[in-house]
């Protein structure tokens, strides 16, 4: 058991911030009337906020649920949003908790890391597929944030915080989400990482110390050099797993590194280059042909986008037949430089 920390609930309800806060709540919500008066009175909602936390007469308020279709695969997302006062109290809370994770936190868990994410993930993956290991394990959680139990996030959080005032707010912000976790709430997130660094600790210490292991969310992958190891800890990690509430996606797989590579994020990943994946390549070039037809903002920010997911692998010839001779780059960055501007003067920035 780790060090518990303590006296945090002082440093949530503090102006400065709350101030913070409610500052970085509003980032980025340019399209929001709201949220730019907030933004535009920050001081005075970040003190009124600081002292409803401190009375404790702070209560979630009802959130908003809609339902996306994301990715390439067409999955339909549930996404449930909170109140921009209740997203404040999101970020005060988390500004304070999220140091504290970060230092336990495992090096090569990057999904809604800060400064990890595909990027490490995908860097990690090359690195390691080039020193030659012979079979891989590649496991994820079945339906991960609408299984994972409030009660089990509450026992992650004991294991590092003892402030009983702090978790209480947390307790009330899980209450909020409804069942699971929610996403479109920003501390989901988090607690989904602080539920699965548990499995993280297990796998590095005690199941398989010497493997290569990247975790990006719910998606696993184990590199190793022993297939018989590898099914053992597969049913390790399975057991591990059903002890939290959760269970694995019956889409396992422990087999040898061949030819057919490794499917991971965005990538396949082979020894010594890495690949696109098909279905995303076909999307790339769709929005490319979109983009030459109609240059707007939104276009020209995907295409932008979606270059940079070329850029971490073996993507010459794409870039060359079906991107550079289709669209101009330094147009695209032009029509997003203009936007920008405008956003920012629209804002008083």
């Amino acid at each position: 058991m780790p060090k518990r920390v303590g006296y945090l609930y002082e440093q949530v309800i503090s102006p400065e911030n709350c101030i913070a806060a409610t500052t970085e709540m509003t980032k980025n919500k340019n399209k929001s009337k709201k949220a730019m008066r907030i933004r535009a009175n920050a001081e005075t909602y970040g003190k009124a906020l600081a002292d409803e936390l401190a009375s404790g007469n702070w209560n979630p308020s009802p959130y908003k649920e809609h339902t996306v279709v994301d990715g390439v695969r067409k999955k339909e997302r549930h996404i449930r949003v909170p109140c921009l006062h209740d997203q404040a109290v999101h970020h005060a809370v988390m500004r304070v908790t999220i140091p504290h994770i970060m230092r336990r936190n495992y090096y090569y868990n990057c999904g809604s890391i800060p400064g990890a994410g595909q990027t490490r993930a995908t860097k990690a993956m090359q690195k390691w597929m080039k020193r030659g290991y012979r079979y891989y394990a590649q496991f994820d959680v079945r339906h991960f944030y609408e299984t994972c139990s409030h009660t089990v996030v509450m026992m992650a959080l004991r294991r590092y915080f003892k402030d009983e005032r702090f978790l209480a707010l947390h307790q009330k912000i899980l209450d909020s989400m409804g069942p699971g976790l929610a996403i479109g709430f920003y501390p989901a997130q988090w607690y989904g990482n602080i539920v699965l660094m548990l499995i993280d600790f297990r796998i590095k210490s005690t199941i398989l110390p010497n493997c290569k292991y990247v975790r990006y969310m719910d998606d696993m992958v184990i590199l190793y050099n022993n297939k018989r190891a590898l099914k053992r800890a597969k049913l390790e990690i399975e057991f591990l797993l059903n002890a939290l509430g959760l269970a694995l996606n019956q889409k396992w797989k422990v087999g040898r590194v061949n030819s057919h590579g490794i499917t991971f994020l965005a990538y396949r990943f082979f020894n010594g280059y890495t690949l696109i994946k098909k279905p995303l390549m076909h999307r790339i070039t769709r929005k490319i042909r979109r983009t030459k037809r109609c240059l707007n903002p939104k276009n020209a920010k995907g295409v932008m986008s979606y270059l940079g997911l070329l850029k971490p692998c073996n993507s010459y010839t794409l870039r060359r037949t079906k991107v550079y001779p289709l669209i101009n780059i330094h147009q695209c960055k032009e029509v997003i430089s203009r936007e920008s501007k405008k956003c920012n003067y629209s804002i008083g920035v």
